[in-house]
């Protein structure tokens, strides 16, 4: 009889976990800010699983920081994976590499790097971090956390280099010891 009841409640407690993952991932809480799941693979209509999380004013369309979170099938390899695409932005010329870091032991890559860009007559950098790891069912898995600081003069460029400079070691720390969340796959209003 107690292992009956004992079992009930485990199982009550395992769906109330389960319905609570189920709400938070609508939702990513990302350095102290909550950024809202408004973009997958199927509301793009992509063939690969997708989240895009942004915070809750902003849109894939229209956006200053988003996290991302893509599933690569067709990859086997992470740090080969980032060892092609840091070749690609050095060879990229409006983007500047800051920095790659590659762990063999837990087979995984984190890049930095800025890229300038503008949209709406208006110009900017995007600071991207990405960090690359196997999948536990296949490929692997890319997750990603970008700002975009817009500017209008030379002194706010020297303004963001100095903000990125300073926070570029947090950000690639918080990936790589964050672990990246489950992909959602549902249609979005």
């Amino acid at each position: 009889m107690l292992k009956n009841v004992l079992n009930i409640l485990s199982l009550t407690l395992l769906v109330s976990l389960a319905f609570a993952c189920a709400a938070q991932a609508n939702e990513i809480k990302f350095d102290n800010q909550n950024f809202v799941l408004k973009a997958t693979a199927q509301s793009l209509n992509l063939p690969n699983a997708m989240n895009e999380y942004f915070p809750k004013n902003e849109s894939h369309e229209n956006w200053t920081q988003m996290l991302g979170i893509y599933h690569l099938p067709d990859e086997k390899d992470p740090i080969k994976f980032a060892e092609n695409f840091d070749k690609e932005i050095e060879q990229n010329e409006t983007c500047v590499l800051l920095k790659f870091v590659k762990n063999k032991k837990t087979d995984q890559a984190v890049i930095s790097y800025l890229e300038n860009g503008s949209e709406n007559g208006k110009n900017f950098f995007t600071y991207n971090v990405y960090k690359y790891e196997k999948n536990p069912i296949k490929g692997i898995t890319e997750f990603k956390y970008s700002v975009k600081y817009f500017f209008k003069n030379n002194e706010e460029i020297v303004s963001i280099a100095n903000t990125v400079r300073t926070e570029n070691d947090k950000y690639m720390t918080m990936l790589i010891s964050a672990p990246i969340p489950p992909i959602v796959e549902k249609a979005l209003n």
